[in-house]
Formats: structure tokens, sequence, C-alpha cells
């Protein structure tokens, strides 16, 4: 490729995502494969289990909301984790609609089989940066982070034009 990844990251018509885009890829896309081979998790798999051992006794709603993902794979996920003996779920007491999700102890084994790995990759993609520039960074993203839900449901087609048929 003759073109520079600078010359890409930053003449793209959206070099702040294309950018953010980019670093996430580089971490997530090689880390959820690894786990998938290693250790037969989903990706959507893995996120929930991530975000269970963070806080459990939460809905496949809860997972969504805050993640972004969408409820048919999170809830395919939940089913798997379940039959593979990682996670339970259970009516919760005041609305029995509702399947509260909760680690396992096999659960919470599984993850800390690849978590070592997920915060050693952080470490090193953090690496280039001084102590002053990853709080920066840390404060940036945080301020991202709780802009997100601002305009992430905000329309990116112009259904003004033309349709156009692929």
């Amino acid at each position: 490729m003759k073109d520079s990844l600078s010359d890409i990251i930053d003449g793209v018509a959206i070099p702040t995502s294309y950018k953010i885009g980019y670093i996430s890829n580089y971490y997530r896309e090689p880390s959820f494969r690894e786990i998938e081979q290693k250790l037969g998790l989903t990706r959507p798999e893995t996120l929930s289990l991530i975000f269970l051992c963070f806080t459990d006794g939460i809905t496949v709603t809860d997972i969504c909301d805050f993640s972004g993902h969408l409820k048919a794979n999170i809830s395919r996920a939940a089913v798997a984790l379940e039959r593979k003996g990682l996670i339970t779920r259970q009516p919760s007491s005041t609305d029995q609609r509702r399947q509260l999700l909760y680690v396992t102890t096999e659960g919470r084994a599984v993850h800390d089989r690849f978590m070592g790995g997920l915060r050693q990759r952080e470490a090193q993609m953090l690496s280039c940066l001084n102590s002053k520039e990853r709080e920066q960074l840390d404060a940036l993203l945080r301020k991202l982070c709780g802009h997100a839900r601002d305009w992430s449901a905000d329309p990116v087609v112009d259904v003004g034009q033309e349709d156009v048929t692929l």
C-alpha cells in the first residue's frame, strides 16, 4: 500500500472515529478471536461475562443498554453461557418476567483465564504514553463515553436523498 498509516487515519472523512475504531479493532479483534479459539466463547459471550463479573444480578436488557449491543446477540450469549454452566438465570423477585443473570464459580474461573491477558494487552497498547498522557486520555475517553448516548441514536443515512439500490 502506497499510503502511510498517518495519511489514511488523518485523510478519511471521519478521522477521529476512524482512529478510535482502528485502536479498538487492534485491541479487540485478536483478543476476542483468541478467546473464541481457546475457550469457545463468542464475542457476545465474552462481553457478557466481563460485564457480569463486574456486576451480576442484572438482565440481558441491562447489558444491552450499557453496551449498545443488539438484544438478540446478548440473549443468545446468555443462553449459551447458561448451557456452558458459566452463568445462571433466576427470575426477579419483583417481576417474574425478568431473568437476572449471575456468574457461577466456573464462569469467574473462565473470566480469570482471559482477563490477565486483556489487561496485559491494554498495558502494551498504552505503553507509548507517559503517565500524564494516560490521565489525559482517560479523562477524554470518560467524557466521550458520558456523551455517547446523546448522539448515538441519530441517523447516519440521509433519507431525504434519492434512494440508491445496491
